[in-house]
């Protein structure tokens, strides 16, 4: 059963990005919530605990690779919604990190600053990305923000700049930036082209995300999909996306937490099986 509405692919089309409803089942989201809180030693009803001494390097989470984020990434509707943008269902799941970012205090926060994540030399291959909220994110509680439409635009921008120029240092904000906010279980897809950030959060609530992108499978590179399944069953940070093969490393994950169990559908998303050789989602 489709994911995106006629209006859904017409808006994607449009503006680069498609907010998916409800895109995993209610109890995996609030159980992603609190394992977060448990893995950063943090209390949702303590403020003073959101903010350590030393602080927090970025908004980010090293964690990658815990159960209940597996669970997200191998939801049926959010594998659909990802095939339909792709045009086919062979695809793989990165190992992003999720994000915690709790109301601003000065030098602990640096959501706001536009940016890709992608080389910007023509020939530019499509790609997609995806935040997945695990709290309410009003439009000042750190929301992704981007500048719909840019993927349309960024080639004809690009030949506008001064030769010298750096197109990662200009005014992104004032090409149209919005922030789009959304409910708990809400799953933004994003075309890559688009400059993007999570928000400065100004509200008085944390927001909490994990980051979830799919592409097509690269199953014919042996030593990239061993790469894969070693770090998921030694629970290993860095790497996992189209093409990235970082440098794993030993966390936190790695010294304390179980291999993940994968349902039929995780296994082809991770490259354990070949979707040729598995039964249908």
């Amino acid at each position: 059963m489709s994911v995106l509405s006629k209006e859904d692919r017409a808006f994607w089309d449009e503006n680069g990005y498609v907010v998916i409803h409800d895109a995993v089942p209610a109890k995996n989201i609030k159980a992603a919530e609190n394992a977060i809180w448990k893995f950063l030693e943090m209390q949702p009803d303590d403020r003073e605990s959101w903010y350590p001494d030393p602080p927090r390097l970025g908004l980010g989470v090293k964690m990658h690779h815990h159960q209940v984020l597996w669970n997200n990434r191998q939801s049926p509707r959010v594998h659909q919604a990802f095939a339909e943008i792709w045009g086919t269902e062979k695809l793989w799941v990165s190992f992003d990190q999720c994000s915690m970012s709790p109301p601003l205090r000065p030098h602990l926060n640096d959501g706001g600053k536009l940016h890709w994540d992608t080389p910007l030399e023509p020939p530019i291959p499509f790609c997609c990305q995806g935040v997945l909220y695990l709290t309410d994110v009003e439009a000042d509680r750190g929301a992704f923000t981007c500048v719909p439409g840019f993927h349309l635009k960024l080639e004809a921008w690009l030949e506008s700049l001064p030769p010298d120029a750096d197109p990662r240092k200009q005014d992104l904000m004032s090409l149209g930036a919005i922030p789009v906010p959304g409910k708990v279980g809400d799953l933004i897809i994003w075309h890559h082209l688009l400059p993007h950030a999570p928000g400065v959060n100004t509200a008085d609530q944390p927001r909490i995300v994990q980051y979830i992108s799919m592409f097509p499978t690269q199953e014919e590179d042996e030593a990239f999909v061993n790469y894969r399944i070693n770090a998921w069953k030694n629970r290993l940070a860095g790497g996992g996306h189209s093409g990235s093969r970082t440098e794993l490393e030993k966390g936190k994950e790695y010294k304390k937490g179980q291999t993940a169990e994968l349902s039929p559908l995780g296994r082809k998303l991770l490259g354990l099986d070949r979707w040729e050789n598995a039964n249908g989602v």
